[in-house]
């Protein structure tokens, strides 16, 4: 199909095989889950043409990849470790990325702009933090004009509270750019976060897609210096964040919400929202409800085993607000 990536791969080793077909969508992020050693990185080089032992096809939004070369696919590959070019600086690396491709110079100081890269141009690669070193690396796959972003588990061995200072930049780089990106990790933080899809991967086996963390869907009516207002139906909410008036973005709940059906009153919750109850799953542990205009399934847990009647209010606390851009507003390839 013209409007995916297609494959169905099968890589043995003697002490492993991993069997892989599905169709995924050329939007935004689809995370590849799974515990380690079950196949990810794996299924990520075979599809970026890195792994000799694979077999099978992979064809790209109708394009047939199979048998081509890595460097012919118009791939961007985020490696685990950045792997930067130590004699080359930060420019430098950036500018290897664009030479390879012939891309656009006008690219690469978007990329800059996007990534908050201006300052550390002339820095070596020896002197960057964990965090900055990774920046870079999404930069310099995103400076050659990739037409799909393979990012294997590009946030390891940071801490949790770097790697929530990266994530934001990751879903800007792909919302802003317009670039789909296929995202290895077993975090459920990044996978809460930054997916909009999930495909679970065990013992070398696809076991199928899970949706994205529930989330609300709002557009951006203001923008501060580092804070964007973002409207959710009729209320607004002020988050962290850099963006553009109109630009769509989505608010994950997260796994520490919590839906009452009693009004919280005054509480440490950084937002809260009433909800309606528009149906029941008896027996599933799940309600659906509407919330600022828009319908999710949540889980509710009750001691008692009650479900609230249909149209009865709710109300929803979320502890902490996290968001990010899911919509791009243009796409810097196209000039």
């Amino acid at each position: 199909m013209s409007d995916t990536l297609s494959f169905d791969i099968t890589v043995r080793y003697p002490d492993f095989t991993l069997t892989a077909a599905a169709d995924v969508p050329l939007t935004g992020i689809t995370a590849l889950s799974g515990p380690s050693g079950s196949g990810k990185t794996t299924l990520l080089r075979a599809i970026a043409g890195l792994e000799r032992n694979a077999q099978g096809t992979v064809h790209f939004a109708g394009e047939d990849w199979t048998g081509q070369p890595a460097a012919t696919r118009g791939i961007g590959y985020v490696f685990q470790d950045a792997r930067l070019f130590p004699h080359l600086d930060v420019a430098g690396n950036l500018d290897y990325g664009a030479r390879r491709r012939g891309t656009n110079p006008r690219l690469v100081d978007a990329v800059i702009d996007a990534l908050d890269l201006r300052p550390l141009l002339k820095r070596a690669p020896a002197t960057l933090s964990g965090g900055e070193s990774r920046r870079v690396a999404l930069a310099r796959a995103l400076a050659s004009g990739p037409r799909i972003l393979l990012m294997d588990e590009p946030l390891t061995g940071l801490d949790r509270a770097r790697k929530f200072d990266l994530m934001p930049y990751i879903a800007r780089a792909v919302a802003g750019f317009g670039v789909p990106a296929i995202y290895v990790t077993h975090s459920n933080s990044e996978i809460g976060f930054l997916a909009d899809r999930i495909l679970s991967l065990a013992e070398g086996r696809l076991t199928g897609w899970l949706p994205a963390t529930p989330r609300l869907i709002g557009q951006v009516a203001a923008v501060a210096p580092g804070q964007i207002e973002l409207a959710l139906g009729d209320r607004r909410v002020w988050l962290q964040g850099h963006g553009a008036i109109g630009e769509t973005w989505a608010l994950p709940l997260g796994r520490e919400f919590l839906l009452s059906d009693s009004e919280p009153g005054l509480n440490n919750a950084e937002l809260t929202l009433q909800a309606h109850v528009i149906a029941a799953e008896y027996g599933m542990g799940t309600i659906r409800v509407q919330i600022a205009g828009q319908p999710l399934t949540l889980p509710w847990m009750r001691a008692d085993g009650a479900i609230p009647e249909m149209g009865a209010a709710l109300w929803l606390s979320l502890p902490v607000l996290a968001a990010r851009p899911i919509q791009p507003d243009r796409n810097p390839f196209d000039s």
